[in-house]
């Protein structure tokens, strides 16, 4: 179970993030605060610096660098939602496989 946020803090700048990654046969989520770094992602200081220069948004982070990912099919659907400085995030976007994701995101999805 994630555990709840808390109170909010910093007004219209708060910076907070339910992230979900989806495969078949699983579904993980994580909570992500920044500003300062928060919640349950387990590299939230280098997810929120990437989002921070994205503005929040997951579709402008990437992408990273070129990445040989390999042309097997295994589709992850990630998602993100919550308010970046008083913004709604509504990020949904399928992938073809995990190596894809990451090109993409970097470790915004790696929980």
């Amino acid at each position: 179970m994630v555990p709840p946020w808390g109170p909010t803090v910093g007004g219209p700048y708060v910076k907070r993030l339910t992230l979900t990654a989806s495969r078949p046969g699983g579904v993980r989520t994580a909570r992500l605060g920044c500003g300062p770094t928060s919640g349950t992602h387990p590299r939230g200081e280098e997810a929120c610096a990437l989002l921070s220069r994205a503005q929040g948004d997951p579709a402008r982070v990437g992408p990273l660098s070129w990445t040989g990912c390999a042309q097997r099919y295994d589709p992850v659907a990630a998602s993100a939602t919550g308010t970046w400085n008083g913004r709604p995030v509504r990020y949904q976007r399928t992938f073809g496989n995990q190596c894809e994701l990451h090109a993409a995101t970097g470790v915004i999805f790696s929980f």
